[in-house]
C-alpha cells in the first residue's frame, strides 16, 4: 500500500469517528445483548409530559476542553439526544425504553438521564406567567448533565426497579421585576429526602407517578423592603418563608 492509499484509509477512520466536522459521530446503534432501561410516567391531568433528554459520552470518541491556562486535555465525548414517551396507555401511562449501551463507532454509554414535565398551556393558571420544567435526573456515570435544574445533589439508589411518587404544588412566583412565573414544588431538593437526582447502579425499571394538586397553589410574594418573601397557603393563610420555599409538610397536611 502506497502513502496515498494509507493516507486515505487513515482519513476515512478519522471521518467515521468524528464526521463531516470534527465531531464525534454520534450514530446510536445498540449491540446485541445490550443494557436497557424501562422507563414509565403517568401522566396526571393538566400536565405536559416533555421528550426525555439523553446524555451519552464515549471513552473512545473524545472531546477538548481547555483549562483557565489554554491548555488542551481530553474528556470523554458526549451525544445529547431527545427522546419522545410513547403514546398513553388507558391508564395514562406512557413508556420509554433506552439503550443503556448505546454502541455505534464511539459505543456510547448512556450517562445521564432527564425527565421533564409541565403545567399545560390550555391550564387557566399558566396565562401570563413563565413556566418552568419540573426534573427528575437519572445518572448512570460520571460528567453527567449540569445541576442547574432544580433536582438536587445526586444520592445513591442500587435496585433493580425505582418507584417515584411525589406530592406537587403549583408555585406562583410574583417578582420585584413585575413578572411572574409558575413551577412545581415537591419539597425542598436542598434536603436529602426530596431530592430528584439519582445515581443509579443496576437499575432496570423506572417508574415515576407524581401527584399534582393544580388547585392547591401556593403564591409567593417579595417584601415592600429588605426582608423575607411571604407564603400565601391554599387555605388562605400566610407566613414569611426565609429560604424562599413554602413549608412543604404543611401543603401535605393541605392535599
Amino acid at each position: 500500500m502506497n502513502f496515498l492509499s494509507k493516507t486515505t484509509v487513515i482519513a476515512s477512520a478519522v471521518m467515521l469517528l468524528s464526521g463531516c466536522d470534527n465531531r464525534p459521530d454520534r450514530t446510536l446503534s445498540p449491540p446485541s445483548g445490550a443494557k436497557w432501561v424501562d422507563v414509565t410516567f403517568r401522566v396526571p391531568e393538566g400536565i405536559t409530559l416533555q421528550p426525555a433528554e439523553l446524555l451519552y459520552r464515549s471513552a473512545q470518541c473524545k472531546s477538548v476542553r481547555y483549562n483557565s491556562s489554554s491548555e488542551p486535555h481530553d474528556i470523554p465525548g458526549y451525544n445529547d439526544v431527545e427522546r419522545p414517551f410513547g403514546a398513553p396507555d388507558g391508564n395514562n401511562v406512557r413508556r420509554l425504553r433506552i439503550a443503556v449501551d448505546g454502541g455505534g463507532p464511539c459505543q456510547w454509554q448512556l450517562n445521564s438521564l432527564r425527565v421533564s414535565f409541565r403545567i399545560a398551556d390550555d391550564v387557566p393558571l399558566v396565562k401570563g406567567k413563565e413556566v418552568i420544567d419540573t426534573s427528575y435526573i437519572f445518572d448512570f456515570g460520571d460528567y453527567g448533565l449540569s445541576d442547574g435544574y432544580g433536582t438536587g445533589l445526586a444520592k445513591a439508589f442500587s435496585g433493580v426497579r425505582q418507584e417515584l411518587k411525589t406530592d406537587f404544588f403549583p408555585i406562583v412566583s410574583n417578582h420585584i421585576d413585575n413578572t411572574v412565573s409558575l413551577k412545581f414544588f415537591g419539597g425542598e431538593t436542598g434536603t436529602e429526602r426530596w431530592r430528584r437526582r439519582f445515581s443509579l447502579s443496576n437499575t432496570r425499571y423506572i417508574a415515576i407517578e407524581p401527584a399534582v394538586h393544580l388547585m392547591k397553589v401556593v403564591v409567593l410574594n417579595p417584601p415592600d423592603h429588605p426582608g423575607d418573601l411571604t407564603a400565601t397557603y391554599p387555605d388562605g393563610s400566610s407566613e414569611d418563608v426565609p429560604n424562599i420555599f413554602p413549608d412543604y409538610d404543611k401543603l401535605l397536611s393541605m392535599k
